[in-house]
């Protein structure tokens, strides 16, 4: 009786978490309304400043527009894709994949966004999903993504996608 029960939480689960992904839509942005994300962007580098040991003054220094410049000036080309909850139109997620100028083959998940409320929905799984086909489609073969210092919770989700830490870099602070 006590694993039936337990079934069907588990099932209850997986059909809320169904229910939400039929709420959620991917749409594809371009560089003109990449504007849209800012507000999730912020709260992004909130987190990574609340998270940092070393280095908040990164993440209290940057600006969506520093940021946005990074990205742009960065890139050959880009893969930009926000999420919508349908029900009350809000934006909820975003992913930013670059293929990168300098780099040959070289594509990188620069910055994904989830809001709180709805990760573990699975859409931060289709995010990474179309990120890693459309680097497939370009002939990318090095795909990378960093995890700030204090986010390695993380981590597991990205080893789902065979994205593993392949160095620590030291930066020494001034």
């Amino acid at each position: 009786m006590h694993s039936t029960q337990r079934s069907g939480l588990a099932q209850a689960v997986y059909a809320r978490r169904k229910e939400n992904m039929n709420q959620l839509e991917i749409k594809q942005g371009t560089i003109e309304n990449i504007d849209l994300i800012k507000p999730l962007w912020e709260e992004l580098n909130q987190i990574h400043y609340n998270l940092s040991l070393h280095f908040k003054d990164r993440y209290q220094n940057m600006t969506w527009d520093k940021r946005k410049r990074t990205l742009l000036e960065k890139s050959n080309d880009m893969l930009f894709e926000y999420v919508v909850d349908t029900n009350d139109n809000n934006l909820i997620g975003y992913c930013i994949s670059t293929i990168e100028k300098h780099e040959e083959k070289t594509g990188e998940i620069d910055s994904i966004y989830i809001g709180e409320k709805y990760r573990k929905s699975g859409v931060g799984k289709r995010l990474i999903e179309n990120a890693v086909s459309w680097f497939n489609s370009n002939n990318i073969e090095t795909q990378k993504l960093m995890v700030a210092v204090g986010n390695e919770q993380v981590l597991n989700f990205y080893d789902k996608f065979n994205f593993y830490p392949a160095h620590i870099i030291l930066k020494k602070r001034t």
